[in-house]
């Protein structure tokens, strides 16, 4: 029932693993202009910088010639607040829920993924064969 979920639950949480990059092999590129239009739109305003450089591995003898060494989470959290609680109280649905929850901060699965992607952890190709919406 609606009235058990908003007030017993705190928060839930979503993950997925995705390879690391082998820190031994990883090379950087510059992405296509569309690359970069697409993780604009998908991080908003959480974007660090103008100028992105990606990542890759090349492979080599110490990621048996892969490219990735390695695994991370990506996650997800929607932490109930009471507006949330009202929402589900009044059954809400999953997307009023998410659009929510996206006011009030919350990261998404695929942004965190891109944070990542961004900061040289993994690969575009791993976050999107994961988190695609």
């Amino acid at each position: 029932e609606p009235f058990l979920l908003a007030s017993t639950v705190n928060a839930i949480l979503g993950q997925r693993v995705v390879r690391k990059i082998c820190d031994h092999c990883r090379i950087s590129f510059d992405p296509p202009p569309e690359v970069l239009e697409n993780m604009q739109q998908v991080l908003g305003n959480l974007k660090p910088s103008s100028h992105l450089k990606l990542y890759k591995g090349q492979g080599c003898q110490q990621c048996n010639k892969v490219g990735y060494l390695g695994r991370i989470g990506v996650f997800e959290v929607l932490v109930v607040s009471d507006k949330i609680a009202k929402e589900i109280l009044e059954r809400g649905t999953a997307q009023e829920l998410e659009t929510t929850s996206r006011s009030e901060g919350m990261i998404t699965m695929k942004q965190d993924g891109y944070l990542k992607v961004l900061e040289g952890i993994t690969t575009l190709e791993e976050v999107l064969r994961v988190a695609q919406d």
